[in-house]
């Protein structure tokens, strides 16, 4: 039986679901898993990455349906720019697409460029942790982080599962949930070093330390903040997509921008993280970039209704979130 025959939504969701309930507390309470947690990390990292190399996702369409547009703005036919991308993609991925979509929150494809340094960092993470000794405080640090790495990986595992065009229609929110589950089990990784103040106060732990194990978790964990609005504005767009009216899609885009902003400004100053709010502001800086090819694109009709709002309102964001970033970097030094 192949993995696609085995790809059914109601298991899919029932994974995430038992994931959810029992998957970390079931990992820190088994003696096992703390003393054979890199070994864990690093299998649940390989996992995750061959599913993300697996073929067919909706993501993969919306790269394409890009590529489409692109190739037919270069001819300044804003006719064929529509065609293009609409031959190129299913009626989900289009509603994705930045220039000729539906959604307000669809980011122009050069921010999709953050998953190349998340990947490699995450695997330099899980070869050097091998090489931390027991008694180092870094070593007890990535011990603690390591049950929500390994859940938040496996969560990626679903939503790669999930985001596929045969989970048409309402099916869609699976994988919301999916990429919400990321985003919230590396929040609690990226709570554990940040709460200790571990990057600025604690002896023998260096920059270069953070620069090779959260780093990569920080950038992970901002980026998938980020996604899953994407995902659910999709999802809002595609639930039942001949009837999706302009005026909700408007109120859950504009709602997104604004919640994406004071999140990155938020967990930012709370947890000193400038590196958070810098991802916030990059996938800002994205929507905005894919709401200026949207109204740029003077063929897309109805598609152009709160594009200009959404434009100004991520604008801003990007810049509060990014001054965010550029002030909590500071903090350290004002103490």
């Amino acid at each position: 039986m192949s993995l696609a025959a085995l790809n059914s939504p109601p298991l899919v969701a029932s994974l995430g679901v038992a994931l959810s309930i029992y998957g970390q507390a079931a990992l820190e309470t088994s003696p096992f898993f703390l003393k054979h947690h890199q070994w864990f990390n690093l299998v649940a990292y390989a996992i995750n990455t061959v599913a993300v190399g697996i073929p067919g996702r909706i993501d993969g369409e919306v790269a394409k349906g890009i590529q489409a547009e692109n190739d037919a703005k270069k001819k300044k036919n804003d006719d064929e720019v529509v065609s293009s991308s609409n031959a190129a993609t299913n009626s989900e991925s289009a509603a994705l697409l930045p220039r000729t979509g539906k959604t307000l929150v669809a980011p122009a494809g050069w921010a999709f460029a953050i998953w190349g340094p998340i990947f490699t960092g995450e695997l330099a993470f899980v070869i050097s942790q091998f090489f931390v000794k027991d008694k180092q405080l870094l070593a007890s640090q990535i011990q603690s982080i390591s049950a929500p790495f390994v859940i938040a990986q496996l969560f990626q595992t679903l939503w790669c599962a999930a985001f596929r065009p045969k989970y048409t229609g309402n099916l869609m929110w699976i994988s919301t949930g999916m990429l919400g589950g990321v985003a919230y089990y590396l929040s609690k990784a990226h709570a554990v070093f940040t709460s200790a103040s571990s990057v600025r106060m604690i002896p023998g732990f260096s920059w270069w330390e953070y620069a090779i194990h959260f780093l990569p978790i920080s950038l992970h964990f901002g980026w998938t903040t980020a996604a899953t609005l994407v995902n659910l504005n999709g999802a809002v767009a595609v639930a039942d997509y001949r009837t999706s009216s302009n005026a909700l899609i408007n109120v859950v885009g504009h709602a997104s921008v604004v919640a994406a902003t004071a999140l990155g400004v938020a967990i930012t100053f709370s947890r000193q993280a400038p590196v958070y709010g810098g991802v916030i502001s990059w996938a800002l800086f994205a929507v905005a970039d894919g709401m200026r090819q949207r109204l740029a694109a003077s063929s897309n009709g109805n598609n152009n209704v709160g594009a200009q709002r959404q434009l100004i309102l991520s604008t801003a964001g990007a810049y509060i979130s990014g001054l965010a970033s550029f002030a909590a970097g500071l903090m350290p030094y004002w103490k």
